[in-house]
C-alpha cells in the first residue's frame, strides 16, 4: 500500500485545525465569558467540562471498538467535528447560562470523540513504519495551530467579541479539517451486522487488557501514576485564563500587540516554549530513558507550581510560565514511549493506549471538579483562593511523582 504525502499533510493538518478550538475555546475565551458575563463560578465551568469528559469515556472505548470491527472511522471523525464546529457557533449568542455551559459540554464531547477516530485512522494514513514520524508532525502542527489561531482570531475579533470569537474559531476549524474530510477515507468498510454482539465482545475485552495489565510490571502503576499527573495538567490548562484574570492581575481588555491583550500574548509565549520543550524532552527522553524522563518533567512541573504559589511579580509569570510549557511538552513526549516499553507487546499496544485514553480522561473529570471546589470552599479570602486551587494541582503533582517514581525503567 502506498502512503501518500497529501494524505499525510491533511491528516497532520487536523491537529493543526482542533488545537485552535481547544485553546480559543476551551482555554481562553469560554471561561472568561461565562465568568465575566454570565457572572459563573469556576465550579459552573469545571461541572459543564467534566460531564463531558464522563460521556466521553463511557462511549467512546465502545465506540471506537465498534468503528474498528466495521472499520467506519472517518463518517463518525467527520460527523463529530461538525458537531463541535455546530456547537461552537451557537456559543456566545444569547440564553442563560446553563444553556451556554450545555452547548459548550456538547462542544467539548464532540472534539474529544472526533479525536478518537482522527487518532485510529493513523496506520491507514502513515503506515506501521512511519506512524511516530507522521504523529510528531501532527503534534508540530498542533502547536502551530494554537500559536496561530491566538494570533488571528485575537487580532480580527479582539477583547470581549466572544461571539465573533467563537463563530471564527469554529469556521476555521472545519477549514483547516477539510482536507482530511476529503482525502482519507476507510479502507473497506465492513457491513453493520452483529452490533450488540461486538459491543458485549468489546466489554469483555476492556475487562481482559486490565488482567493482563496485571501481568506487566509497571504497567498498572504507571497508568495510575498518569492519572495524578493528566488530573493537575488538565486543570491547568483548563482554569489558565481563569487564574491569570483573577489572581495574577493580567487583563483581557488591555491590548499590547497588535491587537492583542495581555492574557493572549502570555498564552502565546507559553505555546511557543511548549513546542520547544516538546523537541528538547524527545532528545533527553533518548538519552536518559522515558521513565527518568518523565520523573523530570513532573519535578519541573511541581517546581513551577510551587513557585507561581509564591509569585507577586506579574512579570515572573512569564518564567514560571515558560517552564510549565516546557514541562507540558515533555510529559506529552515522553509517556507514549514509556508505555510502549512497558507493554512489550506490539501486538497489544493498541488496546493499551485505550487504557491510556481512559485514564486521561476520567482525570479530566475529577481535576477541575477539585479546582471548582476548592475555589468556592475559600471564596471569603477573594485572589487568594485562587492560590489554594493551586495549592490543590500541585498536590495532584506530587501524588503523581511518587506513584511513578517506583515505575521501573524498561528500556
Amino acid at each position: 500500500m502506498s502512503y501518500s504525502r497529501t494524505r499525510i499533510f491533511s491528516w497532520s493538518l487536523y491537529d493543526f485545525a482542533n488545537t485552535m478550538f481547544s485553546m480559543n475555546v476551551v482555554s481562553l475565551n469560554f471561561p472568561l465569558m461565562i465568568k465575566s458575563v454570565y457572572g459563573g463560578e469556576d465550579i459552573n465551568l469545571s461541572i459543564a467540562r467534566s460531564s463531558a469528559m464522563v460521556l466521553v469515556a463511557l462511549t467512546m472505548p465502545l465506540a471506537g471498538v465498534v468503528a474498528d470491527k466495521f472499520r467506519r472511522r472517518m463518517p463518525l471523525a467527520i460527523a463529530l467535528t461538525l458537531s463541535c464546529c455546530l456547537a461552537t457557533m451557537s456559543l456566545g449568542r444569547g440564553g442563560s447560562m446553563t444553556v451556554q455551559l450545555a452547548i459548550f459540554a456538547v462542544a467539548v464531547f464532540s472534539y474529544q470523540g472526533a479525536l478518537v477516530f482522527y487518532n485510529a485512522v493513523l496506520p491507514q494514513v502513515a503506515g506501521l513504519r512511519k506512524m511516530g514520524r507522521v504523529s510528531g508532525y501532527g503534534v508540530a502542527l498542533g502547536y502551530t495551530g494554537t500559536i496561530f489561531g491566538l494570533i488571528v482570531v485575537g487580532s480580527l475579533c479582539g477583547a470581549g467579541c466572544y461571539s465573533d470569537t467563537f463563530t471564527l474559531t469554529a469556521l476555521l476549524f472545519l477549514l483547516f479539517a477539510l482536507p482530511f474530510f476529503f482525502t482519507v477515507r476507510d479502507e473497506t468498510p465492513g457491513p453493520f451486522k452483529k452490533v450488540i454482539s461486538t459491543v458485549i465482545d468489546s466489554i469483555r475485552n476492556i475487562a481482559d487488557v486490565f488482567r493482563d495489565a496485571r501481568s506487566r510490571t509497571g504497567v498498572l502503576r504507571l497508568l495510575a501514576g498518569r492519572f495524578f499527573v493528566v488530573e493537575a495538567l488538565e486543570t491547568v490548562i483548563f482554569f489558565m485564563a481563569v487564574f491569570l484574570k483573577e489572581a495574577a492581575g493580567f487583563s483581557d481588555k488591555e491590548i499590547i500587540i497588535g491587537n492583542l491583550n495581555e492574557i493572549t500574548v502570555f498564552l502565546v509565549v507559553v505555546t511557543v516554549f511548549t513546542a520547544v520543550g516538546s523537541f528538547i524532552w524527545g532528545f533527553i527522553c533518548e538519552k536518559i530513558g522515558p521513565r527518568n524522563a518523565l520523573l523530570g518533567t513532573v519535578i519541573l512541573w511541581i517546581i513551577t507550581l510551587g513557585g507561581i504559589i509564591l509569585l507577586k511579580d506579574k512579570n515572573l509569570f512569564y518564567l514560571f510560565g515558560s517552564l510549565a510549557g516546557i514541562a507540558l511538552g515533555g510529559v506529552w513526549t515522553v509517556e507514549r514511549p514509556l508505555l510502549i516499553n512497558l507493554v512489550g507487546d506490539n501486538e497489544k499496544l493498541a488496546e493499551y493506549f485505550g487504557l491510556f485514553a481512559l485514564s486521561g480522561r476520567m482525570a479530566a473529570v475529577i481535576g477541575p471538579i477539585i479546582w471548582g471546589l476548592t475555589v468556592l470552599v475559600f471564596g471569603a479570602l477573594g485572589a487568594i483562593k485562587y492560590r489554594f486551587a493551586v495549592g490543590s494541582v500541585l498536590i495532584m503533582m506530587v501524588a503523581g511523582f511518587f506513584v511513578l517514581r517506583k515505575v521501573p525503567d524498561a528500556r
